[in-house]
């Protein structure tokens, strides 16, 4: 991971913050920075819904999806809302496997998770 490649793109939306993940492989190093990020959005920023897309990413381990379970539970404490969109057939098994498809939603389209959001 190069020092200064772009990991992370954040647009604030009105309704919810999109969270862009502009990399392939999403593991460990990267998930710390994940977490920098989430808390600033959450504590700092006080925002309620997050929009994470994932639709680059081609491989998640473990600790990013936990990384992504962490958001939804601080935001679950605050009455917000998370939703992903994933591309990958790789990265959606892994979160289906773990059932997350039950603690929030998980889009292939954007502008269908757009649309949760601001509906809900």
């Amino acid at each position: 991971m190069n020092e200064k490649e772009i990991l992370f793109n954040i647009i604030k939306e009105p309704y919810y913050c999109l969270l862009e993940v502009h990399v392939h492989y999403a593991n460990s190093p990267i998930t710390s920075k994940l977490k920098e990020v989430i808390d600033k959005l959450i504590f700092r920023d006080r925002v309620r819904k997050i929009l994470f897309d994932l639709s680059k990413v081609e491989f998640v381990d473990s600790s990013f999806i936990g990384a992504i379970v962490y958001a939804y539970k601080n935001l679950l404490q605050q009455e917000g809302k998370i939703a992903v969109v994933i591309q990958s057939a790789s990265v959606s098994d892994r979160f289906l496997i773990a059932h997350l498809d039950t603690l929030f939603k998980i889009f292939n389209n954007m502008n269908e998770a757009k649309n949760y959001l601001i509906e809900h």
